[in-house]
């Protein structure tokens, strides 16, 4: 199995916080147009989970809007909806945002 380095963390972070950067761009870019409702009142997110898993299990693995795997676009909702469920349908980012479970002071700077 190898030896455990904690460094592993923070590139599996870095990692993971790049494509869901991208996927999160492509949902910007829709956000932008007006085709879609804020990510945190959206109540699409657990139908587009089901696309997306769709998608992958009838071979794609490329999404043709944003270039990304649908299963990076299957985590992102599945984050969506745990947000949702934690904390609400709130805007996180209003002035008087509180959550237990979202770290304020990552919101809009990198962690």
């Amino acid at each position: 199995m190898g030896d455990y380095d904690a460094a592993e963390q923070g590139v599996v972070l870095r990692v993971f916080r790049g494509m869901l950067s991208d996927v999160t761009a492509d949902g910007g870019r829709k956000r932008k147009s007006g085709t879609k409702p804020p990510w945190w009142r959206d109540d699409s997110h657990e139908a587009a989970i089901f696309s997306h898993l769709n998608r992958w299990k009838h071979g794609e693995s490329v999404d043709p809007d944003s270039g990304m795997h649908p299963l990076v676009h299957l985590a992102w909702r599945a984050l969506a909806i745990a947000y949702q469920e934690t904390c609400g349908k709130v805007d996180p980012g209003r002035p008087s945002f509180t959550c237990n479970h979202v770290d304020r002071v990552c919101l809009g700077v990198e962690c």
